[in-house]
Parts: C-alpha cells; structure tokens; sequence
C-alpha cells in the first residue's frame, strides 16, 4: 500500500444502551462513549491533525468505508448494542483495506475470552493461575484447586461479575458464585487460584520487537480494605461505583516501587504476553504478585481505556508523555503499520 500522511482522524465509538446480561448495573461500565471519543479526537486535534467522532451501528458500520478520512482511531468494544462484536469492528476495517488504530480480530476474540488467553500464557511459559471453567454448578471442589479461589465470568470486561463475593473460601461459597454467573451472564465461570498479593498493570505501546512497556503501575488498597477485611481487588465497585469505598480507596501509583530485577521480570513477560497475544499499537497487562514474589499474570486488555486518569494514561505521563502527545504517537505507530 502506497505511504500516505495522516491528515485527518475519526474516533469511532458506540454507545450502549441495552445490555445482554442480567445485571441493571453493567450499563455503567458502558456509558460515556461519546464523551470518550471527543477527548480522544481533541488530543488529536492537539497534534495537529483534523478530527472528528463517528457513533459505529449496525447501519454506520455499513458506510465507512465511504468516509473520507486516513485513519480511524478505535474506541469501540463493539458495533452498538450488539453482544460480543468488539472483534467486528478491525474485521471489517480490515476487509475494506482501511486504516485504524490497535489489534485486528483475531487477537480481540482471543484476549476477550480469559480462558484462551491464559491458555496462551501456558504454551509461552508466562506464569498464570491455575484455573478450571465450569459451566454447572459444582458438587465438590475442583480437583488441584486450594482455596481461597477467585469466581468470573469467562468473556467479560471491565470487571462485569466480580465483587468482594468472588474470592470464596470454601464449597458452599464457590457453589454459590457460580450459581450467579451462570445465571447472569449467561456463559460459563473461570475459576482462579486467588493470588494474594500486590496488582500491577503494565502498558504497553508499539509493534513487533520496537515496542516497549510504560513504567509498572501499582493498584493501592486504602485502610478501609485493612479495616473491613476486605478482598484487596478491582472489583466492580472499585470501578465503576463513585461513592462507594472501594472506589474511593482504591488508587493507582506509577511508577510502582519494586526492585529491578522483578521490573525487568514483569516488563520481559509483559511484552512476550502482548507479542504471543497478537497485540498491536497499545496494550494493557493485569498481573498480580504473589507472597513468595512471582507475577502472575491474568488478561492482556488490547483496547483498554485511555481515559486520562486511568492506567494507561498514567503510565504514559509517569514516561514523560502528556496525554495528547500519547494519544497521537498511538495514531502515528498505527499508521507506521501500513
């Protein structure tokens, strides 16, 4: 394909208003899609490019083709409303030869799906938690499991399904988490060795063996987790809930404080995990450290939230990128690609 100069960039984004789960509080994990793209599209904007935002549908979808534009810059995690279509969007980019930002479809279904991905992490030696899935309600505890374990839906984000309930102790509360998931979310239930330790995340930014991680941020637990006894995790509260204590105590410092050779650990397996996963331009890692000081690693997020207070963002500022010159170098490696 011919070089071309980026000129002109649309952030494409959707909007979700109905939900295929039963949980009337998922839809805040989904909101602020617009809101999104227009401070994408001004960082762009900043860097000297034209920018607009286009809402993707099933009806939009059908015309971007038709839009005069050099590269779209993509924040959806599907096309509308429609459940699982976060991979539709790079599949029909890439049929119609157009140019956009992050992973392609292939890489999207394998890392939105926890199970495959750790499966991944398995065949390329990068540690991850022993698990099972189960898709009914166990009578015992899953053979070579030990408590406490963690309980999540298989293909969900943004912390959907988790709460201070899913680390269970014993048959009764596994039974039970299972139960819900199942019933909510309407797909099976991966169950986790609980890694009792530090949360890190890692960011990373570039392709093939030029991409490099962002400095190691830290998850920070406030009192209140020490006070109530409560799961040191980002659950959906965490998250998503404003008011709530665990989201008032739950903050991210970057860089993180460890020594250097567990950086260089973490880092080495950060990048082996976005490379084996298929990732491109950008990416984020969650991984936990357990007592005895071995990362864990849990799921590669390859389109992650750039908002600018959250981790990826914050990364980049802690490596001496402000959150415009981040959003365009994010633009300017994708279209080094074509």
């Amino acid at each position: 394909m011919t070089k071309k100069k980026l000129k002109k960039i649309t952030v494409l984004y959707n909007e979700v208003t109905d939900l295929h789960v039963n949980d009337k509080k998922a839809i805040l994990a989904e909101e602020g899609g617009r809101e999104d793209a227009k401070i994408i599209s001004e960082a762009l904007a900043e860097n000297g490019y034209k920018s607009d935002i286009c809402e993707l549908t099933p009806n939009s979808i059908k015309r971007l083709d038709k839009k005069s534009t050099d590269l779209f810059f993509n924040l959806c995690d599907g096309v509308g409303n429609i459940p699982k279509s976060e991979y539709k969007v790079p599949e029909f980019l890439d049929k119609k030869s157009l140019w956009y930002t992050g992973s392609n479809a292939s890489a999207l279904l394998l890392t939105t799906n926890k199970v495959l991905t750790k499966q991944v992490f398995i065949q390329n030696d990068i540690p991850t938690p022993d698990y099972v899935v189960l898709q009914r309600v166990p009578e015992k505890t899953p053979e070579g499991l030990r408590y406490p374990l963690i309980v999540k839906p298989v293909a969900e984000d943004c912390s959907l399904g988790i709460s201070q309930k899913s680390v269970v102790y014993d048959i009764s509360d596994l039974r039970r988490e299972v139960s819900r998931i199942l019933e909510t979310y309407h797909e099976p239930a991966l169950i986790e060795k609980f890694v009792t330790g530090r949360e890190f995340n890692v960011t990373v930014l570039g392709n093939g063996r030029r991409a490099i991680t962002l400095p190691i941020s830290e998850i920070i637990f406030g009192q209140w987790f020490k006070d109530e006894d409560a799961e040191k995790i980002v659950d959906f509260r965490a998250k998503w809930i404003e008011n709530s204590k665990n989201y008032r105590q739950t903050s991210g410092v970057c860089p993180a404080k460890i020594d250097g050779y567990l950086q260089n650990k973490i880092e080495r397996l950060a990048l082996k995990a976005f490379w084996s996963c298929g990732g491109r331009d950008y990416a984020r890692i969650d991984i936990r450290l357990s007592r005895d000081g071995v990362p864990f690693f849990l799921e590669v997020n390859l389109n992650p939230d750039l908002s600018p207070d959250m981790g990826a963002s914050r990364s980049a500022k802690t490596y001496g990128l402000s959150y415009p010159r981040f959003i365009g170098e994010i633009a300017a490696i994708a279209a080094r690609r074509y």
